[in-house]
């Protein structure tokens, strides 16, 4: 059964390189004809990238903790998730590789980050809590208040740390013995059970709730995670089990039969430019994912790219913005599920430089130079610029500047970072 709350833990917000020319096409009828793409901005897509790489990481030195290597999760935000801990790895680990940090500095970020996670405490010394405070390690409750119980786990931001502890183990070996110390501190018998990925939820009244993280997309990402350390969640592993199609502009989008699941792009790109789509169906979800949204495009001339993201608009400042959720179409709706609202609606920069990454077609082209303004260079990146005024959203933070870095690394390489074997 699909869990009524968060499927993840989410990041709370409290309260430029290329021209983004594409104008105002959010009043356009059905059926007008796409604008031409942006004109370029000087330099090379490469140089684009790496310049973006570059202002994402600006994030990270601006919020990194020296007595823990964690990263503020916002810079008006101090506590930092689980998953937020992967994207903290991820965008150290590019930075590293794109040549933006040296060795030296690497190695002390790492080594850091590593050692607070073989010392910092698990819920229940189980699995990871949910979110600590990133200046002490100490846990903290659901409301942020620092405990010594916690607030319980969530097995999909666990799957996103263990894929980057195994990036780095086997691309970087002289890491590989801290990683394993990290991945062995956790009970897999408690967060994985019948197959599938369990998480725990504990309200501040200290009332408990375990539930199956079973979602379309996020529990494949997350189950892959787990697998590479060897710990299988063999029914989250099976996409093709659980999934079904609705048609959202002629397209044939991949759905959830259990009926919570939402269709957005964030497990997909993630899984493309980590772990490669370790088998057909999960490729063939993301293509027609993305097709999705280019349909919209070209049916409305509104440039799409969503997923989840945070944002400084009231009221829930976090929002999952869905090509398909719920029997809806292109919904945007808070944390908790059935949330809805109108507004805002974004294009996702961390999703257009992902699927430009993934997929260079002329659409991820379009999405991509419209993005450019989100970025602050120095400070880092905002979640994206809104719909139909591609006015940026503001609000740097960290999930958005790992995405970007590696964005910006697989475009390099034009390969995965890992290619172990998963299904």
């Amino acid at each position: 059964m699909l869990h009524s709350g968060l499927v993840r833990s989410c990041s709370v917000v409290f309260l430029a390189v290329l021209v983004s020319a594409c104008g105002n096409h959010a009043t356009a009828p059905e059926g007008t004809p796409p604008p031409p793409p942006p004109p370029p901005a000087p330099g090379t897509e490469s140089e684009i990238f790496m310049a973006g790489a570059r202002t994402a990481w600006a994030y990270v030195v601006n919020n990194t903790q020296p007595a823990t290597g964690l990263a503020k999760g916002h810079y008006t935000f101090q506590y930092i998730a689980t998953w937020d801990i992967g994207s903290l790895i991820a965008a150290t680990y590019c930075a590293h590789e794109l040549g933006i940090i040296d060795d030296a500095a690497y190695d002390g970020r790492i080594t850091k980050i590593l050692a607070t996670l073989t010392t910092i405490p698990l819920f229940e010394g189980a699995a990871f809590n949910r979110f600590y405070d990133s200046e002490t390690g100490q846990m903290v409750d659901s409301e942020y208040n620092i405990s010594s119980t916690g607030s319980g786990w969530s097995a999909t931001d666990l799957g996103r740390l263990l894929t980057w502890l195994r990036i780095v183990a086997v691309n970087q070996p002289q890491y590989a013995s801290q990683t394993q110390a990290i991945v062995n501190r956790m009970s897999y018998s408690r967060l994985i059970v019948n197959g599938q990925l369990q998480g725990l939820d504990v309200t501040p009244n200290g009332s408990r709730s375990t539930f199956s993280e079973n979602a379309l997309g996020y529990e494949q990402y997350a189950a892959a995670g787990f697998a590479l350390w060897g710990k299988r969640a063999t029914s989250a592993l099976n996409a093709a089990s659980t999934a079904g199609s609705t048609n959202v502009y002629g397209v044939s989008v991949p759905t959830d039969t259990r009926g919570g699941g939402r269709t957005l792009s964030e497990p997909y790109i993630m899984m493309g430019l980590e772990t490669g789509f370790w088998n057909a169906t999960l490729e063939n979800h993301a293509k027609r994912i993305l097709a999705a949204q280019q349909a919209r495009y070209d049916n409305t001339g509104i440039i799409t790219i969503v997923t989840e993201d945070a944002l400084p608009d009231a009221p829930y400042f976090f929002y999952y913005y869905s090509v398909y959720h719920a029997g809806r179409t292109f919904v945007v709706e808070g944390p908790q599920y059935g949330t809805y609202v109108d507004q805002p609606r974004w294009v996702s920069a961390k999703g257009a430089f992902a699927w430009r990454a993934i997929f260079p077609t002329p659409y991820t082209l379009i999405a991509f130079n419209a993005v450019q303004g989100a970025a602050e260079p120095g400070h880092g990146w905002g979640s994206g610029v809104y719909e139909g005024t591609l006015k940026p959203t503001g609000e740097a933070n960290l999930n958005t500047a790992g995405m970007i870095l590696e964005a910006a690394l697989y475009q390099k390489r034009g390969r995965s970072f890992i290619s172990e074997p998963i299904s």
